[in-house]
């Protein structure tokens, strides 16, 4: 099924690493453990709408469990005739995204019912960096016609169950990723305590390696790995009364920066 949307591949940074800084060297302590929340999965949302897609609406959300990205949908047909024989293609994509097997769909559907499907994903696709950098273009393919619509995942999809990186690896990286590569950001209306954050940021495989508190500010050192094997170091700064954080990340490609600061807001208040 040629899906037909193509561009020339852009080069990916072959060579990453991981976040920010001032007072690392005095080594800072671990808080104490708590609970770990589960995974934020973010609601399914209407990828593409009935009327575009002759009566074929599909809505969807990305999960991550056991290690293992799926994509979640609901396939409602609007129609007033049957959907059969489906398939799905994606568009290459930045973190080389590609279904990991066929769509299956089994019956054909009937008009006005809906099925629900999971489509499990590698990251062994092709790759080109999109814009912005988690977006995901998809065609799907029934008896009817061929459908494209883009949607975008959280970054959290391809954050490893092995991101936590060890004190000295971390203070030694942070040092050595150049000051330039640095963003900073806020998240505003954020009412958890630093245990709170880090408890339900773990859920999403960011990892606290270390906790300091100075003059009553909360300094959560971070790190999470990505399926293309890049790392993110972060600090995050919360003080007791003040619903605004600071988050400090430190990457080799820091290009990430922006989606994985939008993932921290996303997973810290839901």
């Amino acid at each position: 099924m040629g899906a037909g949307f193509g561009a020339p591949p852009a080069a990916m940074p072959a060579s990453f690493n991981a976040p920010i800084s001032g007072g690392l060297d005095d080594l800072f302590d671990l808080g104490g453990g708590g609970m770990t929340m589960g995974t934020y999965i973010p609601p399914k949302a209407v990828w593409l709408p009935a009327m575009k897609a002759k009566g074929l609406e599909i809505s969807g959300t990305f999960v991550r469990r056991s290690g293992v990205i799926q994509m979640e949908m609901t396939l409602n047909n609007k129609a007033m005739s049957v959907m059969s024989d489906f398939a799905i293609q994606f568009n290459r994509n930045s973190f080389g995204l590609a279904p990991a097997g066929p769509l299956q769909i089994l019956t054909p559907i009937s008009p006005n019912q809906s099925i629900e499907a999971a489509l499990p994903l590698s990251t062994v696709g092709p790759v080109m960096k999109m814009e912005p950098l988690n977006n995901l273009q998809v065609a799907v393919k029934n008896n009817i016609d061929v459908f494209y619509f883009s949607c975008q995942y959280p970054i959290s999809m391809l954050f490893l169950e092995d991101g936590k990186m060890e004190r000295q690896v971390f203070l030694a990286t942070w040092k050595d990723i150049p000051n330039e590569n640095e963003s900073q950001f806020q998240i505003k209306d954020c009412h958890l305590n630093s245990d709170a954050a880090s408890n339900k940021l773990q859920g999403s495989n960011i990892f606290t390696i270390a906790k300091r508190t100075v003059e009553g500010q909360d300094m959560l050192y971070q790190s999470m790995k990505l399926t293309n094997g890049i790392w993110v170091l972060a600090e995050l700064r919360v003080q007791a009364g003040n619903p605004n954080y600071t988050i400090s990340l430190k990457c080799r490609a820091p290009e990430v920066s922006q989606c994985v600061f939008q993932n921290y807001e996303t997973v810290l208040k839901n």
